[in-house]
C-alpha cells in the first residue's frame, strides 16, 4: 500500500487565493465533478475522506500519519491504522445520485429519497447543496482502524444508520462505563474499542472522554457538561411507514443541523492546520500524536 503526502501550501496559492484556511469553505466534491479545474485526475467514486489533502489536515491538527499499522487487525494482513470517515453521511436519509431524465436534454443528478417520496421540487436545491456541503474537511475525522470480526468501526456505524450522534452516544457509553466485551461471533463497539485501545485507552472515563471531544472538535454534538446528544431524528429513507411529512422534516432538519456543524469545525481545524505554533502547542498533550510532518508532493 502506497501512502502520499499532500503540498497544502501549494495548493492553496493555485486554488485557494494564498490561504489555506478557505480549505474550511472548499467541497471536496467541487475536486470531483470538476477535477481538472483542481488540477486532479480523480476517480468518479473517490472516499474524499481518504484523500491525501484531507490526511495532510489530519496530520497537521492531530498528528496521524497516513501509513501501515504495526497493531494487529484481528484479520488476516496488515490494515492501515487509521481511516477517515464521514461523520454526517448523506445517503442514508437522501438517497444514492441517480441520473434523471429530462425531456430534450441529458439526464441530470437526483437522489433515490426524494424521488420515492415524490419531493425532488421541493427539496431537490436544498439536498444539492448539501451534497456539496457534507463533503467538506469539517465532516471528515480520522478513526483507528483494527477490525474485529471483520468490521471496523467505520464499518460497524451502520448498525445505527451511520448517524454521528447515535455513535457518539453508544462509544460515551464504552468509554466511561462499563460495556462487556461480547464473546459471540459478532463484533459490537465494545469489541472495537477494546481491539483499537492503542487509541481509546487515552480517552476513558469522564476526563478522557472530555479530552477527546476537545480534541476532535466535536462540542457542537454534546450538551453543556460535554455529554452526547440526540440531534436528529434519524430516519433512513426505505424506512417502512415513513410519510412523506415525516420524510421532508427530518430532511431539513438534517441539513440545517450538520451544515451549521460542518462549516464551525471545519474553521477551526484549518486554523490549527494554518497554525504551527497552535498545531505543536495542541499536540503536546495528546500522547498518541506526532509532531506534522513536511511535506512536498501535491498528490490529491
Amino acid at each position: 500500500m502506497t501512502f502520499y503526502s499532500f503540498d497544502l501550501e501549494r495548493f492553496a496559492r493555485n486554488h485557494l487565493h494564498g490561504d489555506a484556511r478557505n480549505l474550511a469553505s472548499l467541497s471536496f466534491t467541487d475536486m470531483l465533478v470538476i477535477p481538472h479545474v483542481y488540477d486532479f485526475p480523480l476517480e468518479p467514486y473517490a472516499d474524499c475522506d481518504e484523500t491525501n489533502i484531507a490526511w495532510e489536515v489530519y496530520n497537521r491538527v492531530w498528528g496521524l500519519e497516513r501509513k501501515p499499522a504495526m497493531h494487529p487487525s484481528g484479520d488476516d494482513g496488515i490494515q492501515p491504522q487509521w481511516r477517515g470517515d464521514t461523520m454526517n453521511s448523506f445517503r442514508t436519509i437522501f438517497g444514492r445520485e441517480i441520473e434523471v431524465e429530462v425531456t430534450g436534454g441529458d439526464g441530470v443528478i437526483g437522489f433515490d429519497g426524494l424521488r420515492r417520496f415524490g419531493v425532488e421540487d421541493e427539496l431537490f436545491k436544498t439536498v444539492h447543496k448539501f451534497w456539496y456541503t457534507y463533503h467538506m474537511i469539517g465532516n471528515f475525522i480520522p478513526l483507528p482502524n483494527a477490525k474485529s470480526h471483520g468490521k471496523t468501526i467505520n464499518t460497524y456505524r451502520t448498525a445505527w444508520h451511520d448517524y454521528f450522534d447515535s455513535f457518539l452516544i453508544n462509544l460515551h457509553d464504552c468509554l466511561t462505563g462499563n460495556s462487556p466485551v461480547s464473546d459471540s461471533d459478532k463484533a459490537s463497539l465494545p469489541d472495537l474499542v477494546a481491539k483499537n485501545s492503542f487509541f481509546w485507552d487515552a480517552y476513558r472515563g469522564d476526563s478522557g472522554w472530555e479530552r477527546f471531544i476537545r480534541e476532535f472538535m466535536l462540542e457542537d454534538y454534546c450538551d453543556a457538561d460535554l455529554r452526547p446528544k440526540k440531534l436528529y431524528t434519524g430516519l433512513w429513507y426505505w424506512k417502512r411507514g415513513l410519510s412523506r411529512d415525516e420524510y421532508k422534516k427530518a430532511c431539513y432538519e438534517y441539513i440545517e443541523k450538520a451544515t451549521t456543524m460542518i462549516v464551525s469545525r471545519g474553521k477551526r481545524m484549518m486554523d490549527v492546520a494554518c497554525d504551527l505554533n497552535a498545531c505543536v502547542e495542541r499536540l503536546g498533550g495528546a500522547t498518541m500524536h506526532k509532531t506534522p510532518t513536511t511535506t512536498t508532493t501535491n498528490d490529491f
